[in-house]
């Protein structure tokens, strides 16, 4: 009887051990769950205040480890702050390294050597952070993300046959996964950098009948759409039609633009005299960001308008930012007068046209002058792509320079080609594939470059045909490869597909 009321007291102790444990568990599992929704709305700041409350107060929970994760997620997705999320990636493996966080660390931990730059050594760092993960953590669902981000980092530096190999180790061992349609997506940029577009097609189709209803789905779409349009309909006939949409009231004032450009969420933005206006998808005007002769803009990691003008970088609801650049002592710095161009890196570096002395100027995020990217450069247009490369047009030699991320020149699209001569080249974009597109407005004409500079397809409207653009001025596209063009004298922009 005494051993029996022994044990009945234990398991009493036990099972109220048990229920102040779960008691213990419940604030802090309802503060994440809290923190997740701010984060999936999109504020931020309630968010982290929310997964800050969980480090600090309940260190020991079973959700502290998440927290921090996604203060990490955030920190480099969204602020791309690389020093903030290291730390609190360092803070996450030391102290919970058997937590179901500690794998998806290692993932971030990559990231962040991708993101830092792209030597040999932020490659070989990047990759070992991402094999650590299947070496550890076998069969946890953090693997394929790993394979994956194994091989962008690759692709970045334009190891393709590597990148190739680690997609496929995903897309054969995780079928089912998001993350294999991920890596089919992946592979089929890979290829077209390779310039095995034909290989590309079927690669991105099988997202399409893997997952029809994902959002991969719909990017794979968008890329069958640019490569049947260049690699399929191009070589019968004319790679765009005119579309018969107008972006834009008829009689309309844009006057002095500076620019088109369609954004994450399909926003097509205009640059004139009096500001940017923005249209919604159907091109109904939405708003207009008012400011006077704007030179240049773009969007910033936020997926903010910012316009350059005065001197200064202006962005939405932001403090404005004023640029200048050193001289030679005792001279004060000088402030940035005109600048006809400007865009940013993903590392969150703006490039900014400096006309008075003919060079591409590099500042952080803050405003802080970094040192030259260009030198010798008479240009007002520039276009970047998803490797960070950026393609400058050369006013003065009537050509195209490509440039790395860090300014070293990649290649030049020279003035006459196999089956094309540039006479007046006054935009260019590059699509979410690679290819590049210049407008050229003395021969009314688009020509689009695949990898190695070589002439993929050109597209031209006779001058009397609906949708012609005699008087082009600016290009933009879509996710879809959709052509976007202002020509001054509809002064509307035309779309074309």
């Amino acid at each position: 009887m005494r051993t029996r009321s022994i044990v009945a007291v234990a398991i009493v102790i036990a099972i109220g051990v048990s229920l102040t444990a779960q008691s213990g568990e419940d604030l802090p599992r309802r503060q994440y769950e809290s923190g997740l929704s701010f984060f999936k709305g999109q504020r931020y700041a309630e968010a982290l205040k929310d997964f800050q409350a969980i480090i600090d107060s309940f260190p020991r929970s079973l959700v502290a480890d998440n927290a921090l994760l996604q203060v990490a997620l955030y920190q480099i997705d969204v602020a791309q702050d690389l020093g903030s999320a290291q730390s609190a990636i360092d803070q996450l493996l030391k102290a919970y390294p058997e937590t179901d966080s500690a794998p998806m660390a290692y993932v971030v931990g990559g990231r962040i050597s991708m993101a830092k730059g792209r030597t040999a050594s932020d490659v070989d760092s990047a990759v070992a952070s991402f094999e650590r993960v299947e070496r550890l953590f076998p069969g946890n669902d953090a693997v394929p993300a790993a394979g994956f981000y194994a091989g962008e980092a690759l692709r970045l530096v334009r190891r393709h046959e590597e990148a190739l190999v680690r997609y496929r180790r995903v897309t054969a061992s995780y079928p089912s996964s998001p993350w294999a349609a991920r890596a089919n997506l992946a592979a089929g940029y890979c290829l077209v950098q390779a310039d095995r577009a034909a290989a590309a097609l079927p690669e991105v189709q099988r997202v399409r009948q893997m997952m029809p209803a994902s959002r991969e789905a719909e990017a794979a779409l968008n890329i069958n759409s640019i490569l049947y349009r260049l690699h399929v309909r191009a070589p019968k006939g004319p790679a765009f039609t005119f579309s018969g949409r107008f972006i834009g009231p008829d009689k309309s004032n844009y006057d002095d633009v500076i620019g088109v450009k369609i954004d994450p969420l399909n926003r097509i933005l205009l640059g004139f005299n009096k500001g940017i206006a923005v249209f919604d998808a159907k091109g109904t005007l939405t708003s207009t960001v008012t400011a006077q002769n704007p030179s240049a803009f773009f969007l910033d990691e936020a997926n903010r308008i910012v316009f350059a003008r005065e001197g200064a970088l202006h962005t939405e609801r932001v403090a404005t930012m004023a640029l200048t650049v050193p001289q030679v002592a005792p001279k004060p710095p000088r402030p940035m007068e005109d600048m006809p161009a400007a865009l940013m890196l993903s590392s969150g570096h703006r490039l900014v046209v400096d006309k008075k002395e003919k060079t591409i100027v590099r500042y952080d995020p803050g405003g802080r002058y970094l040192g030259t990217f260009m030198p010798a450069i008479n240009t007002e247009r520039m276009a970047i792509n998803s490797l960070d490369d950026v393609a400058v047009i050369d006013k003065d030699a009537k050509a195209i320079t490509i440039l790395d991320r860090d300014g070293k020149p990649l290649s030049k699209i020279m003035t006459k080609g196999a089956n094309y001569q540039l006479d007046e080249p006054v935009d260019l974009g590059f699509d979410r594939l690679g290819y590049l597109y210049v407008l050229d407005r003395g021969k009314s004409s688009v020509y689009v470059f695949g990898p190695r500079n070589r002439l993929i397809a050109s597209f031209t409207i006779a001058e009397k045909d609906p949708g012609a653009f005699t008087r082009a001025r600016a290009l933009g596209l879509d996710a879809s490869g959709r052509l976007y063009i202002f020509d001054e004298k509809s002064k509307r922009i035309q779309v074309y597909q």
